[in-house]
């Protein structure tokens, strides 16, 4: 337990020099929210398919940008304005091919959850199976060389392998970025899953970004994006240390 919580906290530490190192991206993230919301408007203008599509590649080149910066921020490389340049289409691609296979995923499950008898629980339950087994899927569009339903694969085989040491600090984080917000006071455990989980998309993130309070918003700003920073370290600690690897094993019950 000490050696993990030491990991973590060494991994704070770099997080939050590198983070500073990367202070343009922590200015992006409004930024980038207001271009989300922008987009939706002047997309459903244009309605059906076309609408959609036009929705779905404007959003995936700014997850493009941010994922982009992500990278060079956690690779502890400074962000210049070629790199801003370049970013909307560095990844364009590498996000719609994620984008394309959870729409494939969702276009099979709606129909058979829709005529189950208790079709909606079962479809917050299958959500928040996706979101926990397809956590990690931000970082290894930047840090994997996989693919649509690949990544997506290699995402539910890192969560079997290393979901507890990744998941842990991952609620921790969630629980604090929402606690302004008001949405862990509701009533209900349900909606309180649910705006946790609204975390892990880009809609969800974008609309807890437009209703943060005035009065925290630059401390939840910079907040999260220094846990950004420290997800991307973390992800490459379990993933490429044998040796770090090992001793979470030994500490979390030698999995």
């Amino acid at each position: 337990m000490i050696s993990t919580l030491q990991l973590y906290g060494r991994l704070a530490v770099k997080a939050a020099r590198q983070a500073v190192q990367a202070w343009p991206l922590a200015l992006a993230l409004p930024a980038y929210a207001g271009l989300i919301v922008a987009i939706l408007i002047i997309t459903s203008k244009l309605g059906g398919l076309l609408g959609g599509i036009a929705a779905g590649f404007g959003m995936a080149a700014v997850a493009s940008s941010y994922l982009h910066l992500l990278a060079l921020a956690v690779g502890g490389r400074r962000i210049g304005m070629g790199d801003i340049k370049e970013s909307f289409g560095a990844r364009l691609w590498d996000v719609v091919s994620v984008m394309f296979a959870f729409f494939i995923i969702n276009m099979l499950v709606t129909p058979l959850v829709g005529g189950l008898p208790k079709g909606q629980i079962v479809a917050v339950l299958i959500s928040l199976a996706m979101t926990i087994f397809f956590n990690p899927v931000p970082e290894l569009l930047y840090q994997s060389s996989t693919r649509s339903f690949g990544l997506l694969a290699e995402a539910a085989r890192f969560i079997s392998a290393r979901g507890l040491e990744w998941l842990f600090p991952n609620v921790i984080l969630g629980v604090i970025l929402l606690l302004p917000t008001g949405v862990l006071q509701e009533p209900e455990l349900g909606a309180r899953l649910l705006g946790l989980q609204a975390l892990f998309s880009m809609t969800g993130l974008t609309q807890v970004i437009i209703g943060m309070p005035l009065a925290f918003a630059p401390l939840l700003l910079i907040f999260l994006h220094w846990a950004m920073i420290f997800r991307g370290l973390l992800f490459n600690a379990l993933t490429t240390s044998s040796g770090r690897q090992q001793t979470v094993r030994d500490v979390w019950g030698g999995r």
